[in-house]
């Protein structure tokens, strides 16, 4: 067993996640709500869970991404997931580029316009990928999950170690179901660890890892690499949520506003907390969390588009890897259109955010029971079938998945 040159995938996927899901939606719920919304977590976590593992499973399996697997089960699930990827891919290139470029400029302390400082950060960010691919990204993505753990490990013991803030005299506990409450709710499920595409975004990183290194994991070294960067998420998680809530919850302090707003709020609330000599550590965890994800989603929509489009058009069987010119092609244009939509809508960076999540939210149904048939399907090997459990846990999160969403479409329309 080699587990060690499998390991990179599930590291990406958890990268994915942490940035947006993690230092914004799980901090904002434990700044705003205190420690309750940690229940949404956990089970948003586990009945979730079924599903990106069946992207891992079906990658080992097939040698093929779960876009082949959209592809067989008709244009239907092939174009519903194209058209996620579409929207998402500069909704959420334009937030996490607009809050990374923030945090970047709190840390080194240097003001410069945010366009600008945008605008450089996403070039960079496309210039190193254009460089390195995904070899470079795989050992990128491991040195920054050390460097997260590490300082948001820190600054997680030294919040427990303060203790929670005292809450102000007048303070009164928000209302869950009120509007805010409900979106929260909802940015937190659709996007607890990632929206479900990134189910798929997992099993083309596979792929991609097993042609660079032409190593093909066993299912035992797939596993282990999934579920080593899936509890990455649940950990980071839990801490973000509760240093929000022992920092914030209580004051009356809102991390709201635009990417620059947010950020600084971010960092002010922690570092008053805790004492301006925490700053550098506060700052290079957000920054860490953030920037993780910003250059995984930004190669995981270009390689889910490339192989989207290879897939819709070609009538023979798509290659393993992405093709380069593709990639670099599509990477400029996220990039690009990233920027346009932080620039024409700055000051509502979390609403942005929220956008992208209520879309992966209402969508997730339809992505979970791709999956699922594709890891049911005739094509992959008896041996490299889920248990039984996990498949009844599968159909459990479906159905949850569609009641929450059919919950939001009554609560918003009704």
């Amino acid at each position: 067993m080699n587990f060690l040159k499998s390991l990179g995938p599930g590291l990406l996927f958890a990268s994915t996640a942490i940035g947006t899901s993690h230092l914004v939606l799980s901090t904002r719920a434990g700044a705003h709500y205190g420690q309750v919304f940690l229940w949404v977590i956990f089970g948003a976590l586990l009945l979730k869970y079924p599903f990106y593992e069946f992207g891992t499973r079906y990658a080992i399996a097939t040698g093929k991404s779960l876009v082949s697997a959209y592809k067989k089960q008709g244009r239907f699930a092939l174009g519903l997931f194209t058209f996620i990827i579409c929207i998402n891919m500069f909704a959420v290139t334009g937030a996490v580029g607009a809050v990374s470029a923030g945090l970047l400029s709190t840390l080194i302390g240097v003001p410069v316009a945010m366009p600008i400082m945008v605008g450089l950060l996403l070039t960079l960010t496309v210039a190193l990928l254009f460089w390195g691919g995904f070899s470079f990204l795989d050992g990128f993505i491991k040195i920054l999950s050390i460097i997260l753990f590490l300082s948001v490990s820190t600054a997680f013991v030294m919040v427990l170690i303060k203790g929670p803030v005292v809450q102000s005299p007048d303070f009164s506990p928000p209302d869950l179901l009120d509007g805010a409450g409900i979106a929260l709710l909802i940015s937190l499920i659709g996007w607890m660890p990632a929206g479900m595409e990134a189910s798929t975004m997992n099993s083309i990183w596979v792929v991609e890892k097993w042609q660079a290194t032409k190593h093909r994991p066993t299912l035992k070294e797939g596993m282990f690499d999934f579920k080593f960067g899936y509890g990455f998420t649940v950990v980071l998680a839990c801490m973000f949520l509760i240093i929000g809530s022992f920092t914030v919850y209580g004051t009356g302090q809102l991390l709201e506003g635009n990417a620059n707003q947010f950020s600084n709020s971010l960092i002010a609330v922690f570092t008053s907390n805790l004492g301006s000599w925490s700053f550098p550590i506060i700052a290079i965890a957000a920054f860490g969390a953030i920037y993780g994800t910003l250059i995984t989603v930004i190669d995981a929509f270009a390689r889910s588009f490339v192989a989207c489009l290879i897939e819709l058009r070609s009538t023979v069987e798509a290659p393993q890897r992405t093709p380069i010119l593709q990639y670099r092609i599509v990477l400029s244009v996220i990039a690009i259109g990233g920027f346009l939509l932080f620039y024409l809508s700055a000051s509502s960076m979390v609403k942005m955010l929220e956008f992208a999540t209520v879309l992966s939210f209402l969508t997730a149904p339809f992505i979970s029971f791709f999956n699922l048939k594709a890891i049911k399907s005739s094509g992959v090997p008896v041996e490299y079938k889920p248990n039984p459990k996990l498949i009844y846990l599968a159909y459990l999160g479906l159905a949850m998945n569609a009641l929450f969403a059919l919950f939001y479409l009554c609560y918003k329309f009704a």
